[in-house]
């Protein structure tokens, strides 16, 4: 009835015993693999899907009240602060972390708890960060996922650092950075030391299981190449042979470069625009700021610098990290990242310079 089948089967049962317990182990590797890429597109599907619709619900409710409103009118809103640096801040930050550690902090009082300050709460999540590293650098994926979920719990308290910052010194819709301050600078710092423990991780983990790459080997003379060539034969022959520990590091190297760069831009046009449009100036009316931070423009280059922050990028990290994808997310950022960086600088400097002239007049 089913002679296909029959068939398949009388065919295994000639394989040897040890081969066929090998091919069964690959072929259950094989579905667990299946398994866990689907389970990785629905999460990424699931993830991006909620941010476009906090995205949409928060510059609706900008467009609907504007930036400036009093704290009546912030009571009753989804998203009671719309700072630049909030609009400019990676997507899990803003809409994960952020909501969740405000939410921690205002029911269990964490402000007023006696010794509990930023710096201590800063110190905590810069141990977290090393014990994250420690994780990434394993054999053991279920050990670097540990390592992802570790580090994003170090990324929650550096959002809750901030929080109780805020609450202390009666700031709580005040989401602006405190510039040149001790806090802001201990918090820099450990910040800083967190993205160079995840490059440097992820530099160890690449070169003690360096990936994988396919070459092509043509053939050594004449006669094999004439050969193949009247037997249909292609005149290269494929093989996997492990990436080079010089091209890791060279990859890798450009990552920190990259990712040093974001953040530095990244700080650069969020304390430009906040000098621009946030803060009062006596020589720009506060309705004209309004009327820039409502524009679509404004919008578009804030949210960009959103999805292409220093922050962002080491979220895509984590993620990729999870999902055992590390060497491809290394090889897309180096291929795509200085091009869509360079992007977003001539797209925010092109647009600082029309905000300036027409709010300056110069």
């Amino acid at each position: 009835m089913f002679p296909r089948t029959t068939l398949y089967f009388q065919e295994l049962s000639s394989v040897p015993v040890s081969v066929r317990a090998s091919l069964d182990k690959d072929l259950h590797h094989g579905n667990m693999a299946g398994c866990e890429e689907s389970c990785g597109f629905y999460f990424v599907f699931a993830l991006v899907t909620f941010f476009v619709w906090m995205d949409l619900s928060f510059f609706d409710e900008l467009g609907e009240h504007g930036s400036f409103y009093n704290s009546t009118v912030a009571d009753q809103m989804m998203f009671p602060v719309k700072s630049i640096k909030l609009r400019m801040t990676d997507h899990t930050d803003h809409y994960i972390n952020l909501p969740w550690m405000q939410f921690l902090n205002d029911n269990t009082g964490l402000y007023a708890v006696p010794g509990v300050t930023p710096n201590l709460i800063t110190g905590i999540h810069f141990c977290l960060s090393i014990l994250a590293a420690k994780c990434f650098i394993s054999g053991s994926l279920g050990l670097r996922r540990l390592g992802a979920v570790l580090y994003e719990i170090r990324s929650q308290l550096d959002i809750l650092d901030g929080v109780v910052f805020r609450a202390q010194q009666n700031m709580k819709n005040n989401f602006v950075s405190v510039w040149g301050t001790m806090g802001y600078l201990i918090d820099a710092f450990a910040d800083m030391c967190g993205g160079i423990f995840v490059a440097g991780a992820c530099t160890i983990f690449l070169n003690r299981y360096p990936p994988w790459k396919r070459v092509r080997n043509k053939p050594h003379n004449e006669l094999e190449s004439g050969r193949k060539a009247l037997s249909f034969q292609s005149n290269s022959e494929e093989k996997y042979v492990h990436v080079t520990r010089r091209s890791i590091n060279i990859r890798m190297l450009l990552v920190v470069v990259q990712i040093i760069a974001r953040s530095g831009f990244w700080d650069h046009y969020m304390h430009s625009y906040v000098e621009l449009l946030e803060k009062p100036n006596p020589d720009i009316p506060r309705e004209l700021q309004s009327e820039v931070l409502s524009y679509r423009s404004t919008w578009v280059v804030m949210w960009l610098w959103k999805v292409s922050s220093a922050d962002a990028c080491l979220q895509y990290t984590i993620l990729a990290i999870l999902f055992d994808k590390l060497w491809v997310w290394v090889q897309m950022l180096n291929y795509f990242g200085p091009l869509e960086l360079a992007f977003v600088i001539v797209v925010s400097q092109l647009h600082l310079m029309e905000v300036r002239a027409y709010l300056l007049g110069t």
